[in-house]
């Protein structure tokens, strides 16, 4: 099974600090609003790999700063805070691991595939 790479944008949390704790309450049983937490990356087109149980590893800044489990693939449609009218797929993301001292990596938007692993 291979796991995916993507990027966190900078316009999205103006430090990394600010990201981790955002991400850090990611992990499917946190409220908020009354409803639990997941990151999730929307996409035209879905990895063709199975991904439930593979890795999602996280760019902020030019560096891997840690991985989400992949804990399901859905239709926009069914998450709420996207829009409606797009089509495309989700990929649902939950429990944060940090990575230390990560490897820096640029050169790319969206997602691939990687072989990095824990």
């Amino acid at each position: 099974m291979k796991n995916i790479i993507t990027t966190i944008p900078k316009s999205k949390f103006k430090t990394w600090e600010l990201g981790e704790r955002v991400c850090r309450q990611c992990d499917g049983e946190t409220l908020h609003d009354g409803q639990p937490w997941f990151w999730t990356i929307r996409i035209v087109r879905p990895p063709k790999q199975q991904m439930i149980g593979a890795l999602c590893y996280m760019i902020y800044n030019a560096r891997v700063r840690g991985y989400f489990d992949i804990v399901d693939v859905d239709d926009v449609a069914n998450w709420s805070f996207h829009t409606p009218t797009k089509a495309g797929k989700v990929i649902v993301l939950a429990n944060w691991h940090p990575v230390h001292d990560g490897l820096e990596m640029t050169g790319f938007q969206g997602w691939r595939y990687t072989y990095l692993r824990p």
